[in-house]
């Protein structure tokens, strides 16, 4: 008996695949079809749980949680990008531009927060020191 071989390489592809498309907001039947060749039309209910399955365990994986950081990342400076463009065409009129100027600082506070913060600005909590002994007081 013959074990099926595991290609990581191709399964690392397909979890980024479906961690850009989720990014994204594609379709469950678009996923479906583009990363497993399934046409929700013509595929058994069996084929179309086992993926669901799949894409489930993958949702749980750290290299899902990175390409999905990185995929939205990529959102983030695109939307910092117009925002700054609205925000600037919004100081230079005179017009009531309450919706827009909004938005525009939303969207620079959400995306600045990811694209300048630096992952070592985590605050790191360290208790040093003597610990007493576990147990009951002494009796004196």
């Amino acid at each position: 008996m013959g074990a099926n071989k595991f290609n990581e390489e191709l399964a690392t592809k397909r979890i980024q695949m479906l961690a850009v498309m989720e990014a994204n907001e594609c379709s469950r039947e678009q996923k479906l079809k583009d990363i497993f060749g399934i046409d929700m039309a013509t595929a058994t209910p069996r084929d179309i749980n086992n993926a669901d399955a799949c894409m489930s365990r993958w949702r749980k994986l750290p290299a899902f949680a990175e390409a999905w950081k990185e995929a939205m990342k990529q959102w983030d400076f695109s939307d910092y990008q117009l925002a700054r463009s609205v925000f600037r065409k919004g100081m230079r009129q005179d017009k009531d531009a309450w919706l827009a100027m909004n938005s525009a600082v939303n969207a620079l506070s959400h995306a600045s927060k990811r694209i300048y913060a630096d992952e070592s600005t985590a605050v790191v909590v360290k208790i040093e020191g003597a610990e007493p002994d576990l147990g009951s007081p002494d009796d004196e």
